[in-house]
């Protein structure tokens, strides 16, 4: 019984008897349960800071409706696990919707047995799916790595992958890690662009035709075999105290020499457009180093609670 006082349900539906029923019912259960007659209430009551188990939503409601209310939960608080009501007239709608991330449906007229067994099921398969993410809290260390051709990289696709990675090791709070998905995804397209495509940085400015010529060249270069069969390779290695991420691009590499500092910083650069990258790891990562010939960067970050300790 402890275990299901802990769960807080939302039951999203604008027939009262519906609502009336339900909370008596789950009450009875041992369940925290609260309602909202429209998905407008409801979306308040999830950004209200109220930790939610599950929602039981109603497909027709005033307004948005239950499936526009199940795509904003989706987007919006992915690990919240949502059932549907529907009648027997909408079930395909229903199953449709399971396809589009419902956790399961309920008929109406529904048996109260029946609702009760569909809610053991979602909030078990959900505490399952908690201590599934629970496992990378307690990882040591982690090495993954990946080669790329150039045509077949999506730096976006890779670095959301990698920050979810660190998301689930709670290395950071979630607005720095959004900032360490811009890093990976900034160089990941310097070494494409200026690495594997040899676009020259100095046509990379503000200058619309400029801008248009370097678009040109890139998508050009794309499909040339000779700079689009080109390999890319990226190292993630993570543990309980900081992450490196390198990328080595098969380019001529350059000159970093002038960047980087004794320490290991960022050091003057250019506020050009085509210093993007390097100013973002200027501010977020700790240390940067490349090989000599400059076709391979490695970025390193320590632990924000642990920074002070290890950066002097």
């Amino acid at each position: 019984m402890n275990e299901i006082i802990t769960h807080k349900i939302l039951i999203v539906d604008d027939d009262e008897l519906i609502t009336n029923l339900l909370e008596d019912y789950l009450s009875g259960l041992g369940y925290d349960v609260i309602s909202a007659d429209n998905a407008e209430k409801a979306i308040h009551f999830l950004n209200n800071g109220d930790q939610f188990s599950l929602v039981i939503t109603d497909v027709n409601l005033p307004g948005k409706s239950g499936l526009e209310l199940l795509k904003i939960i989706n987007e919006t608080k992915d690990e919240l696990p949502v059932i549907l009501l529907t009648g027997l007239k909408t079930i395909d709608t229903a199953i449709s919707a399971l396809q589009s991330g419902a956790a399961d449906y309920i008929t109406k007229p529904f048996d109260l047995n029946t609702v009760q067994k569909i809610i053991q099921k979602v909030l078990k398969k959900q505490s399952r799916s908690r201590k599934k993410e629970k496992i990378y809290e307690n990882l040591e260390h982690l090495k993954l790595s990946f080669k790329f051709k150039t045509k077949e990289l999506d730096p976006d696709i890779l670095a959301k992958e990698i920050s979810s990675i660190l998301q689930k090791m709670r290395f950071s709070d979630d607005d720095v890690l959004k900032q360490y998905e811009l890093v990976f995804t900034e160089t990941l397209i310097n070494g494409i662009e200026h690495g594997n495509l040899e676009l020259p940085s100095a046509i990379k400015n503000n200058d619309i035709l400029q801008m248009a010529k370097f678009e040109e060249l890139r998508e050009k270069r794309l499909q040339d075999p000779e700079y689009a069969d080109r390999e890319i390779e990226i190292i993630f290695e993570c543990g309980t105290e900081s992450f490196n991420f390198t990328v080595k691009d098969s380019g001529p590499g350059f000159d970093w020499r002038k960047y980087i500092d004794n320490n290991h910083k960022i050091s003057d650069v250019n506020l050009n457009p085509y210093g993007r990258g390097f100013l973002i790891i200027g501010h977020i990562i700790d240390e940067v180093y490349f090989n000599d010939k400059g076709n391979m960067i490695t970025l390193v970050k320590y632990r924000p609670e642990l920074n002070n300790k290890n950066i002097s």
